[in-house]
């Protein structure tokens, strides 16, 4: 989010300054893990669907002005018991959006795509609208330009306070002092220690991500064969998995993790961690449950109701609070990132942003 952010102000005649604690493509956060699902059809609520929509042609955009690869479209399948809220969702999401999709059987899904194996009562939702982006070098290519239009990016330079005072806001670091008119904070699972006054009801979540190696079969893992997927199981647990560009089949469990600290968090991955996603794959995936090659950590930061904020901070005007996004967030950033520059400019955005208000968690 801070590099899209950037790029967007920088790009649009702003003078930027980017704070980041870390160097740059850290993987202590949410942004890395070589690949991320974007997809249009959105479970999760119809109002996402322009927010991706846009975000879609803001990563073209990009992928063009820059000539880096950014974007693959692979097609996605979601599965389910026919009214999961996986697949119930996506269906209201296309439906309300316009949206082309089928609805396939289980035995059509394995006809299509033999690397899956539904349950019988399982059903697919697929569309051709969704892919996978390349994380790392969607935020150094945002970095890069934002640069080259004038940006100032520092790395290893922690925040340590920040007051607001009027039209001005002061940021302390650890190795400089600063002012500014506006001051963004798109930083995620330490949201709650650098902005307490906005007493934001977020939870830091461990996630662990696994890439295997396919036991047999492997060209249908490929890209061109292999649909991004997510699967709601019979017993409302969630799946995603990505096609395997190199590195293996990539596969974890969306939420289910371990409530933490951005400090405490545990970043060693143990078999524990992997036993349900390997029943999983044994199960739904079988050919792709190879050798585990390899794993790591990611956090989610969660707000109760698993939607975004982004908005201005409740007690200053020229504070925002951009990214505490709930484990599905990256695949926005393009968009977030101009929603924030339209906030900072004229103190509204173009699309409707009113799921993200940071007043939903106080109206009791």
């Amino acid at each position: 989010m801070g590099s899209a952010i950037s790029y967007q102000l920088a790009t649009h005649g702003f003078k930027v300054l980017g704070l980041e604690q870390f160097s740059l493509n850290h993987t202590n956060g949410s942004s890395h893990g070589k690949t991320r699902i974007i997809r249009t059809a959105y479970f999760e609520h119809p109002s996402y669907v322009p927010l991706v929509q846009r975000a879609f042609e803001l990563w073209f955009q990009l992928q063009s002005e820059s000539g880096e690869h950014l974007i693959d479209m692979t097609g996605g399948l979601m599965f389910g018991l026919p009214g999961s809220v996986l697949v119930s969702g996506a269906i209201v999401a296309a439906k309300q959006n316009n949206l082309t999709f089928e609805t396939l059987t289980s035995n059509q899904v394995r006809n299509r795509f033999p690397m899956f194996e539904p349950h019988e009562d399982e059903v697919a939702v697929y569309e051709k609208r969704a892919g996978m982006l390349f994380p790392e070098t969607c935020i150094q290519t945002h970095a890069k330009l934002a640069e080259k239009f004038g940006a100032i990016l520092h790395y290893d330079e922690p925040v340590t306070r920040w007051k607001a005072g009027g039209e001005v806001v002061t940021i302390n670091t650890t190795k400089g002092n600063y002012t500014a008119n506006f001051v963004i904070f798109a930083s995620g699972s330490w949201t709650t220690e650098l902005v307490p006054d906005a007493r934001l009801p977020l939870q830091c979540e461990r996630q662990t991500v696994f890439w295997f190696e396919p036991k047999r079969s492997r060209q249908l893992f490929k890209p061109g064969r292999m649909p991004v997927f997510m699967w709601q199981t019979k017993d409302s647990r969630y799946f995603y998995g990505l096609p395997d560009i190199g590195d293996g089949v990539k596969v974890a469990r969306h939420h289910g993790g371990d409530l933490t600290s951005p400090q405490q968090v545990r970043r060693i991955v143990t078999e524990q961690d992997e036993a349900a996603v390997r029943h999983f794959l044994t199960e739904h995936l079988p050919m792709a449950s190879g050798i585990r090659r390899s794993s790591t950590t990611c956090l989610y930061t969660n707000t109760p109701d698993s939607h975004f904020i982004i908005d201005f901070h409740p007690l200053h005007g020229n504070v925002v609070i951009a990214s505490p996004c709930s484990g599905h967030g990256f695949k926005f950033s393009s968009a977030i990132g101009e929603l924030v520059r339209e906030m900072v400019e004229t103190g509204r955005t173009k699309l409707d942003i009113s799921l993200f208000a940071i007043n939903r968690f106080n109206k009791n």
